[in-house]
């Protein structure tokens, strides 16, 4: 079937549909794209005010631009038929996920995480959700949360569409004051958060009934049960939290979303940083887990078997292992360290997991022997049991892993201050910006790596290029791996490296997962004030969600600390223009141009400066003397994909939407990754352009 300029098969791409609207898979003619098609069913005779609702959902979400809130591409009509095309997700709602099973402590704090960061810039935004329930919260396969549904979203200043009093969302997770149709502010929206994760956790409905008034008179009655009386092992800090969210009286919860996020940003870093994985059982090497056979217990034992081997590739992964599940007939021809294999059978409500441990004695795993094996036995219902099995297997894991772990040769002498200097020496290297710089300070890291094999440093640092190079490789993959394995190398020989919480952040940055991204830079900036990198890539971070606010003292330190990184100088002006700070941001403009042209006078090769001082100039409306450093920086380096890239952010700057193009091409062509960094505000001037959509899909 044809809509508009989308193909797709109303009967086998359906996504879903409610009263108002049907949602297909569709594939965007134009861009070559797979989409998600919302059209409005032909009812506006039935519901005149829906397709003004629908006009709505498009403009608000479409103002929303953040990593865990569903993109708006299009908004349009076809044949007096309303559509928004979205950004096809793959995953599950949550709802579907806990009508299988209740949420872990750690899956729970992920989704909190992400979906507080989402809800903070709606409220940011001046706007509402109203209708926050598991249906519209979807995971993605790689545990990336995505917010969705903003079709009753309202701003503070709205008028509504809906008569005063109206119930508009879904009940059972409702405020009271939605209940009552009263006025609703950002306050309305923390208590449904807190009820859906509630459900989650407990696999419980807080506000239980058998119809409508019931469900109604129990919201507004607000007692639910505490959560430690539904499951046990949750941190009483994260149930905490989630009470407070949904305490009865909108004055005793949290202000906002991001009032919100900050709370659960720090229970989080805690338990990471304490009773979760600790800084000092950072393990390295690989290992393999093979299925886990399963002796008794049916259906049920099955899927125990298969959410304790998930949870244990889980927990070993943030431990610092590179995890690898294998398939179903758990072959041992696999490239690997150590190999996990074991069995589970179900009695009732006692489960009994034996598992064993293999060190490989070649990388194939050709010959093995046995260096551990362990009978775990638990009772519970499903959701503990599962739990408390996965909590006693990875303590004495880690145990014996510890012991076990491949270990780097001490060689005969070693040479610490010599590494040291290599490793300095590269970090200099490394923030000029090219790729020949990039390659050289890739070979320090690895001489002082050779000098001292407990170097810390050198392997954070290797770990900070290899991540680089990821971007300039055309976002090959491998680059990622090999980083957070030797940033874990690094955590492996000193817990207390900051540099090497900040590589592993990064490298989990570029690869899209914010959240593990974010930890990563506090517990770098925990471990050492003077980080200034960690300070800068969370501010550029937050600065993306759209949290300029939190942005700003990140961006503030990281240049009070490294004043010759210019990079950061343009980020804090376009922070602090976001915060209406402009004659702040033209200081911070000014600044950075006065360092950059006594850094380069000093260092006439330092490309990432030279180029961002281009982006100042640009920024500040000094195009002569922009595209001066422009031209200088293309003498240089006439071939180098970084410096095309910036020179296409420049010519964006400054309105030159065909040179910008042409720029990006030319960065593509010589292998720079410009899909990665394509959400850069200064290419906004160019997103209405078909051939920069194709450039960057």
């Amino acid at each position: 079937m044809r809509f508009s300029h989308f193909v797709f098969d109303p009967k086998t791409d359906m996504l879903g549909e409610g009263p108002l609207s049907e949602v297909y898979r569709a594939v965007d003619e134009r861009l070559g794209r797979t989409v998600a098609l919302k059209i409005l069913r032909a009812n506006v005779d039935i519901d005149p005010e829906a397709d003004t609702r629908f006009a709505r959902e498009a403009r608000h979400t479409s103002q929303l631009e953040h990593p865990n809130i569903a993109r708006i591409y299009e908004y349009g009509s076809d044949g007096g038929r309303s559509f928004i095309v979205m950004e096809y997700l793959q995953g599950r709602t949550l709802d579907k996920i806990i009508k299988e099973r209740s949420l872990g402590v750690d899956e729970g704090l992920r989704i909190a995480v992400q979906l507080t960061s989402a809800l903070a810039l709606v409220h940011r935004s001046g706007l509402i959700h109203r209708d926050l329930k598991p249906a519209n919260v979807m995971v993605l396969h790689d545990g990336t949360v995505k917010l969705l549904d903003f079709g009753i979203a309202r701003a503070n200043n709205e008028s509504g569409i809906t008569q005063h009093g109206m119930l508009v969302g879904t009940v059972l997770y409702m405020s009271p004051e939605q209940v009552r149709g009263d006025e609703l502010n950002a306050r309305s929206d923390v208590f449904s958060l807190g009820a859906v994760l509630y459900h989650a956790l407990s696999g419980q409905l807080p506000f239980p009934g058998n119809s409508f008034p019931e469900v109604c008179m129990t919201i507004l009655e607000g007692r639910p049960k505490p959560l430690s009386q539904l499951r046990s092992g949750l941190p009483t800090t994260f149930e905490e939290f989630v009470m407070k969210c949904m305490s009865s009286e909108p004055g005793e919860r949290y202000a906002d979303a991001e009032v919100a996020h900050g709370v659960i940003m720090a229970i989080s870093d805690s338990l990471v940083s304490g009773t979760g994985v600790s800084n000092s059982s950072y393990l390295s090497g690989r290992i393999a887990i093979a299925p886990i056979a399963v002796t008794d217990g049916g259906e049920t034992a099955a899927a125990l078997a298969t959410g304790t081997r998930r949870d244990l590739a889980t927990e070993l992964q943030r431990a610092g292992m590179t995890v690898q599940l294998l398939p179903g007939n758990g072959t041992r021809e696999v490239e690997t360290d150590f190999y996990l294999h074991g069995a589970f059978k179900l009695d009732g409500a006692k489960g009994t997991l034996e598992l064993a441990l293999d060190q490989c004695k070649n990388s194939r795993c050709d010959e093995t022997r046995e260096v551990w094996r362990e009978r775990i036995e638990h009772t519970g219902e499903e959701w503990d049991l599962q739990a408390m099995l996965v909590r006693s297997a990875v303590r004495a894991l880690r145990r014996k892993l510890a012991e076990n772990a491949l270990k780097l040769e001490e060689p005969a002498t070693r040479d610490p201050k010599a590494a040291r200097e290599l490793s300095l020496k590269a970090h200099g290297l490394l923030h000029r910006g090219m790729t020949r710089h990039l390659l050289a300070s890739i070979t320090l890291f690895r001489r002082a790596i050779e000098a001292d094999t407990q170097s810390a440093l050198g392997y954070a640092g290797l770990a900070e290029a290899l991540a680089r190079k990821f971007l300039y490789w055309d976002g090959d993959e491998s680059f990622l791996n090999e980083a957070r394995e030797h940033a874990r190398r690094a955590l492996a020989l000193d817990p207390s490296c900051a540099e090497a919480h900040t590589s592993l952040g990064f490298a989990y940055h570029l690869r899209g997962s914010t959240v593990d991204a974010q930890r990563e830079y506090r517990l770098a900036i925990q471990l050492s004030q003077s980080e200034w990198l960690a300070h800068r890539l969370l501010g550029a971070l937050l600065a993306r969600e759209g949290n300029h606010k939190a942005a700003s003292p990140l961006l503030q330190r990281a240049i009070a600390i490294k004043p010759t990184y210019i990079s950061t100088y343009d980020h804090l002006h376009n922070v602090l223009n976001h915060l209406d700070r402009y004659q702040e941001a033209i200081e911070v403009a000014d600044s950075g141009i006065g360092a950059a042209r006594k850094r380069l006078h000093g260092v006439p090769d330092d490309q990432d400066a030279r180029v961002h001082l281009a982006m100042l100039l640009a920024r500040m409306g000094l195009r002569d003397e922009a595209m001066a450093e422009l031209e200088r920086a293309r003498e240089i380096a006439p071939k180098d994909g970084f410096t095309a890239f910036h020179c296409a952010a420049v010519h964006a700057l400054l309105g030159n939407a065909v040179d910008a193009l042409d720029a990006l091409k030319a960065a593509q062509a010589r292998g720079f990754y410009v899909r990665a960094e394509a959400r850069n505000a200064e290419f906004d001037v160019l997103r209405g352009l078909q051939e920069f959509q194709e450039l960057v899909a």
